[in-house]
C-alpha cells in the first residue's frame, strides 16, 4: 500500500498562525512590563570653557549612562546621536584644589539632563563618575585688524578718504608664547573690482590655530566718490641758502597736478602745497640742476604729480 501523508487543512493552519501572533503579543506585552537595566551612549559636547582657561586634553565626546526602566520606557532609546548634549564648563566644574591645571565635573549632577522628554528611565549611573579637564591659563593682548581687501574704481572715482574698519582691534587671546607671533588680526580675502560709491560690507577675521578673537568679524567702509583734476602753478622756495647768496630757479614757480574728490574740491588751499629746491645739493653734489622737492601737501588730494621735475639755477652774490 502506498502510504500518503496526512494533509493539514488550510482552516487548521489559519487557526494555528492566530494562536502563535496572539502568543507573541502576550509575550511582548510581558516583556514590556518587566523592569531592565541597560547602558545606552550618550552623546555630549562641553561649552563655555572660562575665557582665560584653554582645554589640553582631549575632551570626551560620549558618557556610558546606565538606566533603569519598565521595556516600554526603553523603546527607542539608543542615544542622541543627532543632538548631543551641550554642558556648560563654568556651570558644572569646579578646579580641582590640588592641581591648579585641572577643572573636576562630576556627572552626577548631569543626571536630569539625560532623556528629558522621556518619562519613567531611572539614571543608575553615569560612567565616568568624573571627568577630569587637563587646562592652561591663557594670556591676552590687543592688536590691530588688518583688512585683506582688493579692490578697485570705475573710471573717474577713487578712494576718497581712509578705509575704515570698526572695530579697529581686537583682543587675542591664547598661550603668552602662541601669541607673541601675532602682530595683528586679518580678514580673509575679499575682492571688489569697479566701485562707483562708497563701500560698506562685513568681513570675517581669518582664524588661527589655538587662539580665540574677541570679534570673528568687522565691518569694513571705503569711501568712493566721483574726482577731477587740476593744475596750479606754486611758487619754489629755496632752502638752507647762506644770506651772502641770492638763487634764482627757471622757472620759479612749478605746475602741480593733482586729482581729488569733487566734494572736497573746495577745500584745496594753494597755500598749503610747499615745493622747495635745496642749495645743499649745490654745495655737496655739485648738481647742474636742482630736484624739485614736494615738501607736503593736503592729505585729501591724490596723484600728486609736478612739471618739471628738475629746474635751473644761477646763484649771485649779494651786494653789501
Amino acid at each position: 500500500m502506498n502510504s500518503r501523508k496526512p494533509k493539514i487543512s488550510r482552516k487548521r493552519l489559519m487557526i494555528f498562525s492566530v494562536f502563535v501572533v496572539i502568543s507573541a503579543i502576550f509575550w511582548f506585552l510581558s516583556a514590556m512590563n518587566r523592569t531592565y537595566t541597560t547602558k545606552i551612549d550618550y552623546n555630549v559636547k562641553f561649552i563655555d570653557f572660562p575665557e582665560d582657561l584653554r582645554p589640553t586634553s582631549s575632551v570626551p565626546e560620549k558618557l556610558l549612562v546606565t538606566v533603569k526602566a519598565y521595556g516600554y520606557d526603553l523603546i527607542g532609546q539608543t542615544g542622541n546621536s543627532h543632538h548631543p548634549l551641550e554642558i556648560s564648563i563654568k556651570k558644572y566644574a569646579v578646579k580641582d584644589k590640588n592641581d591648579k591645571s585641572k577643572l573636576i565635573l562630576s556627572t552626577q549632577l548631569l543626571s536630569n539632563k539625560f532623556f528629558p522628554d522621556a518619562e519613567g528611565i531611572n539614571i543608575v549611573a553615569v560612567d565616568p563618575e568624573k571627568i577630569f579637564f587637563k587646562v592652561e591659563k591663557l594670556s591676552t593682548k590687543e592688536v590691530p585688524v588688518k583688512a585683506n581687501i582688493d579692490f578697485s574704481c570705475e573710471a573717474l572715482y577713487m578712494q576718497s578718504d581712509k578705509i575704515k574698519i570698526i572695530p579697529d582691534s581686537v583682543i587675542v587671546s591664547g598661550t603668552e608664547k602662541t601669541i607673541k607671533r601675532i602682530l595683528f588680526a586679518e580678514t580673509e580675502a575679499m575682492k571688489f573690482p569697479n566701485l562707483n560709491d562708497t563701500l560698506k560690507t562685513v568681513a570675517k577675521i581669518k582664524p588661527v590655530n589655538n587662539v580665540r578673537f574677541s570679534a570673528n568679524k568687522v565691518k569694513i567702509i571705503i569711501p568712493v566718490e566721483k574726482y577731477t583734476e587740476n593744475s596750479v602753478s606754486i611758487p619754489l622756495q629755496v632752502k638752507n641758502c647762506p644770506d651772502s647768496l641770492k638763487i634764482i630757479t627757471f622757472p620759479d614757480e612749478i605746475t602741480v597736478t593733482y586729482k581729488v574728490v569733487l566734494s572736497q574740491f573746495k577745500f584745496v588751499n594753494t597755500k598749503d602745497i610747499k615745493l622747495s629746491v635745496d642749495y645743499n645739493d649745490i654745495k655737496n653734489k655739485h648738481a647742474k640742476k636742482l630736484k624739485v622737492n614736494i615738501d607736503s601737501y593736503p592729505e585729501f588730494i591724490k596723484s600728486v604729480q609736478i612739471s618739471p621735475e628738475f629746474i635751473e639755477y644761477i646763484i649771485e652774490k649779494k651786494q653789501e
